[in-house]
């Protein structure tokens, strides 16, 4: 692993990718996926896109393959049983790598200092070869 400042840009990425800037009262947290097994190291990303899934809203399950001891893990969700999957992205960095240290951004609404209701977020990820940056979905 790289160390946490490496992946420091990652989160300061997303809260871009989500105007954080522009919702000062709004809370932004922001964690990293992990295998439960080896902790936080690269995997590798297979989205499932469902019925209702578009661009900017995104509706499916996101899986991730662990890179050191191969297991496999949903990671992210946001469908339902009336949903069907109509197919499958494998996200690739321009570098050739299929390994990313991933992450999640939410906005949630700050009402007078407290938690409110979540309004969108964000799934990223840093590629662990060459370290770009990219969105893989929002969800609204």
């Amino acid at each position: 692993m790289r160390g946490r400042e490496y992946l420091s840009g990652l989160e300061a990425f997303a809260k871009d990718c989500l105007s954080a800037n522009r919702y000062p009262t709004d809370h932004h947290p922001f964690s990293l996926f992990k295998c439960p097994v080896c902790g936080l190291v690269p995997l590798e990303v297979v989205i499932e896109h469902h019925t209702g899934s578009k661009e900017g809203d995104f509706k499916g399950v996101i899986i991730a393959c662990c890179s050191e001891c191969g297991g496999e893990e949903s990671i992210f969700g946001f469908t339902g049983a009336h949903r069907k999957r109509l197919r499958d992205e494998k996200p690739v960095c321009e570098c050739g790598s299929r390994q990313f240290y991933v992450g999640e951004c939410e906005r949630i609404e700050g009402e007078e200092g407290l938690p409110g209701f979540f309004d969108e977020g964000v799934v990223v990820g840093q590629c662990a070869s060459c370290g770009r940056k990219k969105a893989f979905v929002y969800v609204d």
